[in-house]
């Protein structure tokens, strides 16, 4: 007599779903710390439609590209307090008490000519002045970003990457004889920054990779900007590559969840990026990019997939293979009369948005196994995962649709160790233990 033993990780309806969207909300402004006080009296304009826009997509976790970045992070507090926290027009109100920003590499001057045009413009406010920054801007913190969340941050875990060298990327696209040994060694790889924000939720952890790559166009033969799009781009690529990511300190290894959001500026198929740059995370074997989203509105077979008034698929929200299921998603655009169809022509972007069933991980959800066999029965233990439920189910000869519920054997959960006992199988039997968020 004996039986056998294996783990099998199932998800299990209703699971908890959560939905995530990035939005390049184009509120930059002409000024440092014009932002904040636009948003100071809760009137303004294109942050009404904007906010508007969240509260019909009502999502958990959300970045906003193009906003502006100041040290004490009052435009975000003044975004989510006076704007998206207070009901336009009717709509539910949406509160993300959980928010980060950070120093963007946009508009930091970099001491040299880094646009080669002969003058080093060190005087912010033109565009001049942007050209010889570390990226892109009038003045820093312009271009920045923001995450608003629903659920907690883990903020001693975050991890930023905007004083990353260019040069240190192996194999990188600076081009040849553009800049020079010295603009090199302080030139760095990302124009805004790139963020792991690991977001707390069950009990368990998913990481939020966002970015804001250079467009690959205002440039000239040397293709400085495509060539950078496509690194940082790649920067993400390497982060989730075991081996490509000594550069960085270190990745994000298997195991993990993880969500890439931002305006990527670049489309699979078509526009000026540089081979085909966001197919190396399409095409990454951790990322899910089965699902594209489309577009809400009147469509065409060409445009369906576009996020941009410019006729690209630039935005994306890219899940794990590990952890998620994807539910739903679209490219929120709607058109003629339907709702919001006035309220998004603030922006030249569309909202994107996902989605997602949690999946437990195997590794999380199940560990340090026990079993005791005894005369007539036996006991399983195992280490729980807060949050998820559990069930037990057997089988005699693991064929599909052989697999029977142990309903009537009680599961004991104490001090975060789970017990059950069973009565010793009279052939060989396999046993499975399914792990399930309700």
């Amino acid at each position: 007599m004996r039986f056998l033993f294996f783990l099998a990780l199932i998800p299990f309806l209703p699971a908890k779903t959560i939905r995530v969207a990035t939005y390049n909300a184009s509120l930059a402004q002409e000024t440092e710390g014009s932002l904040a006080a636009s948003l100071r009296p809760g009137t303004f304009a294109p942050a009404l439609k904007i906010a508007e826009v969240v509260q019909i997509l009502q999502p958990d976790v959300l970045l906003l590209n193009e906003f502006d970045y100041d040290a004490n992070g009052t435009a975000a507090t003044r975004m989510n307090d006076k704007f998206f926290n207070v009901s336009q027009n009717g709509r539910t109100p949406q509160n993300f008490p959980f928010r980060y920003v950070a120093i963007s590499n946009t508009g930091i001057h970099s001491g040299f000519d880094l646009d080669n045009n002969g003058v080093i413009d060190a005087s912010p406010g033109d565009i001049p002045y942007g050209g010889d920054a570390l990226g892109f801007g009038e003045f820093p913190g312009k271009f920045a970003m923001a995450i608003f969340s629903k659920f907690p941050l883990d903020t001693e875990a975050i991890r930023t990457f905007e004083k990353v060298l260019w040069k240190d990327l192996p194999g990188n696209l600076i081009p040849p004889d553009f800049y020079s040994a010295e603009e090199l060694e302080i030139f760095r790889l990302s124009s805004k920054s790139h963020w792991d924000i690991p977001i707390q939720l069950l009990g368990t952890t998913f990481h939020f990779l966002v970015s804001h790559p250079t467009p690959p166009v205002f440039d000239g033969a040397e293709d400085r900007n495509g060539r950078r799009n496509h690194d940082e781009i790649r920067l993400w690529a390497d982060y989730l590559t075991p081996g490509a990511d000594a550069y960085l300190g270190g990745g994000l290894g298997s195991g993990n969840r993880f969500i890439i959001a931002g305006d990527q500026n670049a489309d699979p198929t078509r526009g000026d990026s540089v081979n085909a740059a966001i197919n190396q995370l399409l095409d990454h074997p951790r990322v899910n990019a089965t699902f594209t989203p489309q577009r809400t509105g009147a469509t065409t077979e060409r445009n369906k997939f576009d996020t941009s008034t410019f006729g690209l698929r630039v935005d994306y929200v890219l899940p794990s293979q590990e952890g998620f299921e994807v539910q739903n998603g679209a490219v929120f655009w709607p058109t003629d009369d339907q709702d919001g169809a006035d309220l998004v022509t603030s922006s030249d972007h569309r909202p994107v948005y996902l989605d997602l069933q949690l999946i437990p991980l195997i590794d999380e959800a199940v560990s340090d196994i026990q079993i005791t066999h005894q005369v007539s029965d036996f006991t399983l233990s195992w280490s729980v995962q807060e949050e998820v439920s559990y069930r037990l189910e057997q089988s005699l000869n693991l064929e599909a649709g052989t697999w029977t519920s142990l309903g009537e054997i009680e599961i004991m959960i104490e001090s975060g160790t789970a017990t059950a006992v069973l009565p010793s199988p009279s052939a060989t039997q396999f046993f499975r233990i399914i792990a399930f968020y309700e």
